[in-house]
């Protein structure tokens, strides 16, 4: 039996009641207008919380053209220049970060216009002493053309000096470890040298005309022998504190001033020279070896000494602070206002077996030890110099606590 199929038309539907869409957390209505709200809305908060979370962003991050152009920029560029983000828009990305007038010496903006990969470089010396990583991360528009470039500025200046130092240490440790082996093997016929020269001294008529050689062979192998010295000190390793073995708690201060007396002798041969001290009226308490602190401030001060050929003044100066972590550090300061170090000697001076006195009056060993013994010592040592305005080498030391003394003023130390 044949069944007869109609044709149905669809019922009307008639909206009694909005009907809610969910659209990624947006709930829009069915009219137009609603809708339209809605979405604005959406598209506010997010431009809203995405403009948040640059600007939450300590480093510096710019949108910039391929004019050099800022198109776009966080809080912290605008904090640069004490201005606000639109005082930063639309001007060229050099002036906002550096208030220079061209391009930023190492920034390759232009040298990667055409690329579509990210890139990074390095800019130093653009903002004081501050070094920058800058990474480069190129914009595209709809039609995948580019469009711009997004730098993120990270201040990578600490990290620099971190690295610098871990290298110190590292080439520290391999030239103690080679100057222990030369020294021991060249001790032992230098001191038979030394003995035999000295013999022939006492033996020998000085009207002889060879007494003079002699005398020159003693003086050299003497020479020598303070160089090996100095090379095994160098490269030996000091037992560390123990409950069993403790280091004594001595005041740094005194220390000091028995380094500063030791130097009396080179000042009085330099001629005009002021050594003049600056400690406050607290010591200054720390475990160390006491003998190793005096060795520390007497090679600073005789370095001061040498850098016054003319005379002049030598200013040591203690002061304290406290760290983030609550320790009390101690600050000492060697100053002076002699011929100052070049630039290109300043980043060696630490170096072993660097220096730039003349062959016979030093043997490059003296700063590289006092580096050496300031690191044991959980401390730091660095050097600020300006040619032919002087030269100020600074250590920091934790101090286990500071007492009070007899008032101390700045005076001079020489009698």
């Amino acid at each position: 039996m044949a069944v007869k199929r109609t044709k149905r038309t669809p019922a009307a539907v008639t909206a009694t009641k909005p009907i809610a869409v969910k659209l990624k957390g947006v709930k829009l209505g069915t009219t137009k207008a609603s809708n339209e709200n809605e979405l604005l809305k959406f598209v506010e908060d997010l431009k809203r919380q995405w403009m948040s979370t640059i600007d939450a962003l300590i480093d510096p991050l710019m949108i910039i053209g391929d004019d050099f152009v800022v198109r776009k920029a966080n809080l912290a560029v605008a904090s640069l220049g004490h201005a606000t983000v639109k005082q930063v828009v639309g001007r060229k990305c050099y002036d906002v970060f550096a208030g220079r007038k061209s391009p930023c010496s190492g920034c390759t903006l232009k040298k990667n216009a055409k690329s579509s990969s990210n890139s990074s470089f390095e800019l130093a010396g653009v903002r004081g002493d501050r070094v920058f990583e800058v990474t480069a991360q190129p914009l595209f528009d709809a039609s995948g053309n580019k469009d711009g470039v997004v730098h993120v500025y990270r201040d990578r200046t600490e990290a620099k000096k971190m690295q610098s130092q871990l290298a110190q240490q590292d080439k520290l440790a391999s030239i103690g470890l080679l100057a222990g082996g030369v020294a021991h093997e060249i001790n032992n016929p230098l001191g038979g040298i030394l003995i035999f020269s000295q013999m022939l001294l006492r033996e020998m008529d000085k009207d002889s005309s060879h007494y003079q050689d002699v005398v020159e062979i003693e003086a050299a192998t003497q020479r020598c022998k303070q160089i090996v010295e100095g090379l095994l000190d160098f490269a030996r390793i000091n037992p560390p504190a123990s409950p069993q073995r403790p280091l004594p708690e001595i005041n740094i201060l005194d220390a000091i001033r028995t380094a500063m007396r030791f130097s009396r002798a080179a000042i009085k041969k330099s001629g005009s020279i002021d050594l003049v001290e600056n400690f406050g009226a607290e010591e200054h308490i720390l475990a160390a070896d006491r003998n190793r602190i005096i060795q520390v401030f007497l090679n600073l001060i005789q370095n001061a000494i040498q850098a016054l050929p003319d005379g002049g003044s030598v200013r040591i100066k203690a002061s304290t602070i406290v760290d983030a972590a609550g320790r009390t550090i101690g600050i000492y300061e060697v100053e002076d206002n002699g011929i100052g170090i070049s630039p290109e000697h300043l980043v060696s001076v630490f170096d072993p077996f660097f220096t730039t006195k003349e062959p016979g009056e030093g043997t490059g060993l003296g700063l590289s030890l006092s580096y050496g013994i300031v690191q044991e010592m959980q401390g730091t040592m660095s050097v600020t110099s300006t040619l032919n305005v002087g030269s100020r080498f600074t250590i920091e030391l934790p101090l286990l606590e500071l007492r009070p003394s007899g008032p101390v003023a700045a005076h001079k130390a020489l009698d």
